[in-house]
């Protein structure tokens, strides 16, 4: 069999040979020998094919029965697909090298196989399903039950941060932020480099939606520092959220810097993070940076700036599979079209994007999308549905605590209720006005007393 392969000038013929070798071999070996053998002979004779094709040596061991050794494989399988962001595909190999794994005998052993697999599918999940789908937080959660098993894991915390950060799109605000807090405070007794700018980051964009957006301003540019003064290994360590953490982190502080006012440099921070997305080409990574910029354009009333955006990212997430994109940039699209054209019917794609975004259990963000929808439906001159969709983004708002949008669902209320012309519409627009000005001057200074 190893003269056989010997002669084989090329990979591709290799990967024949092997085939053609499998169908006939199997008549006069058992099965150990006959799939134990072949994967040997590729590991001395063709590493190209071990290193390009993994999964081809892990599909033979696992069936030969050589559990342990086909884990290996199907890990680096996964891997490999990851990092040609061919995220499904990593996906069916890491959960393949899962099912492996089951297999062999309990120990700390398998539990070492087990988590290795785990942690290099959580950002495979983050991407295409988003961090709060079932398979997602099935994934990790287990990731904690075999840390707790190992003890003193060192993804232990990156893999808490990843449910901390399903419950933040769940609209679990105070939940999450108590364990980000938690979380940031062993990251810096460990000096660990890529969790400290993930929980930083993570605790900004918790106190932004929170509606504390002095404080996200602060946690953002830390965060920014953080990343910047890190080494190119601690950068990429740290891209283990699902995004990376400079782009991500200049995004949010751009929306920060916006509510408080200042426009032009909201505007300047958000083209360094697509900077920043397009030079490293990670495509979740600008899928992600591509929304944040869609939302803060469509709020500067720039609808066409902000429709290209939404495009891109629409595109980006339909190309790889990144679901929890995919309807809210949809939405996004819908409402520019319809403000840079009320006759276009695309309003029913908005709310059909908004039904399926919350029917996921998904609630991060969504006041902003009710917030854009509004002005929308008052140039095509439907004040009672812009009524009832900021009636549904101030319920939102007082259930999941995201307050980052408040006062500008009061000011919305109040022009609506101008344009509906009530009796008794101006007084009850100046006592809205009024609870918008005190929610902003909450959001500039902290707590009034």
């Amino acid at each position: 069999m190893v003269w056989a392969l010997t002669i084989v000038a090329s990979p591709h013929s290799a990967v024949t040979l092997v085939g053609y070798a499998c169908r006939h071999l199997c008549l006069a070996m058992s099965p150990v020998t006959y799939f134990g053998d072949i994967p040997h002979a590729f590991e001395q004779r063709f590493p190209e094919i071990v290193e390009a094709q993994p999964e081809t040596l892990a599909h033979h061991l696992t069936e030969a029965g050589l559990f342990e050794k086909a884990v290996g494989y199907w890990l680096r399988a996964g891997k490999n697909a990851a990092q040609r962001f061919a995220n499904l595909e990593a996906i069916a190999h890491l959960q393949r090298g899962i099912e492996t794994a089951a297999r062999l005998p309990d120990g700390s052993g398998k539990d070492r196989l087990e988590l290795d697999l785990q942690f290099a599918l959580g950002p495979c999940l983050i991407a295409t399903q988003g961090p709060a789908s079932s398979t997602a937080v099935a994934s990790f959660a287990r990731g904690r039950e075999l840390c707790a098993r190992l003890g003193d894991a060192p993804e232990y915390l990156q893999i808490m941060f990843w449910l901390a950060t399903g419950s933040v799109i769940r609209g679990e605000l105070p939940q999450a932020r108590e364990v980000t807090t938690t979380l940031l405070g062993l990251a810096e007794a460990r000096n660990d480099r890529p969790m400290l700018i993930n929980a930083i980051r993570g605790l900004g964009m918790i106190c932004l939606f929170m509606g504390d957006v002095v404080d996200a301003r602060g946690l953002t540019e830390r965060a920014v520092e953080a990343f910047t003064a890190s080494s190119e290994a601690e950068k990429l360590a740290a891209r283990a959220a699902g995004q990376d953490g400079g782009a991500a982190g200049l995004a949010l502080m751009s929306w920060a810097l916006w509510i408080l006012g200042d426009i032009d440099m909201a505007a300047a921070r958000m083209a360094a993070a697509l900077q920043r997305a397009d030079a490293i080409a990670h495509p979740h990574t600008l899928a992600y940076t591509c929304y944040y910029a869609s939302i803060l354009h469509a709020l500067r009333g720039e609808p066409a700036i902000a429709y290209r955006h939404a495009e891109r990212c629409l595109t980006l997430s339909e190309e790889h599979g990144f679901r929890h994109w995919q309807g809210l940039s949809r939405a996004i699209r819908g409402n520019c079209m319809t403000m840079l054209d009320p006759s276009a019917g695309t309003l029913e794609d908005v709310r059909s994007a908004l039904d399926q975004y919350r029917g996921a259990g998904y609630q991060l963000g969504i006041t902003a999308l009710y917030v854009l929808l509004c002005p929308a439906l008052l140039l095509r001159h439907e004040p009672e549905a812009a009524l009832e969709v900021i009636e549904q983004g101030l319920s939102a708002a007082s259930h999941n605590g995201e307050r980052i949008f408040k006062a500008e669902l009061y000011r919305l209320k109040a022009r609506v209720l101008l344009v509906r012309g009530a009796s008794d519409a101006k007084s009850e627009a100046q006592s809205l006005l009024d609870q918008a000005f005190f929610k902003e001057c909450t959001k500039s200074t902290g707590p009034i007393p």
